[in-house]
């Protein structure tokens, strides 16, 4: 959750700043991966959040700093 928090996790979007060659898009839905997108926007997220949700009723997080709070409160 720390890399997730600091935004150092190697997505697509962090590869290509460090001259990695290859395309930038998400392998589930064909849009700009980001961590943000990855962990929260991307429909296949979506899709875990509610079912994260149904299961345990945890609110699904709106963005990396309030899955970041939500991680760090439920410690």
């Amino acid at each position: 959750m720390w890399f997730v928090h600091k935004q150092v996790i190697l997505t697509k979007d962090n590869l290509i700043k460090r001259r990695c060659v290859g395309s930038s898009r998400c392998y589930f839905c064909d849009q700009n991966e980001t961590i943000q997108h990855l962990f929260i926007e991307c429909p296949l997220a979506k899709l875990l959040w509610r079912t994260i949700h149904i299961a345990f009723n945890i609110t699904p997080p709106v963005d990396i700093e309030s899955l970041f709070g939500m991680w760090l409160a439920g410690v």
